[in-house]
């Protein structure tokens, strides 16, 4: 099924990572979920916002991109956190499980949940 106005199958993801009080992590998170394996930038993967709490110490990185390109963004920038969070000096508010907590993704636009 294919979006009639722009043909493209779109879902986003909010990442949760145990990082906020170190902006240049969140930072490299962000960008590895930007970033094909030859390092050049996925032309279908967008970064649209990036929520961190310092209290709770866990950041919320919203990317959205094609169907076919966001499971590859998701595990990269899942990969960085897990290199670059240490969770055994991670302090916060917020209980988490590791440095990757939760990924949920949401259909945006020509694909349904159960896709």
């Amino acid at each position: 099924m294919s979006s009639s106005r722009v043909g493209l199958r779109l879902a986003a993801c909010l990442l949760n990572i145990s990082e906020a009080r170190r902006k240049y992590i969140v930072e490299n998170i962000a960008k590895a979920a930007l970033l094909d394996k030859n390092g050049k930038k996925h032309p279908q993967v967008s970064v649209l916002n990036i929520f961190s709490d310092q209290d709770y110490n866990r950041s919320v990185i919203t990317t959205a991109a094609s169907v076919d390109k966001l499971g590859s963004s998701v595990l990269a920038a899942c990969l960085e956190a897990f290199q670059a969070i240490d969770m055994e000096v991670q302090e916060g508010i917020h209980p988490c499980l590791g440095a990757v907590d939760l990924v949920p993704i949401y259909p945006l636009s020509g694909v349904t949940v159960e896709e």
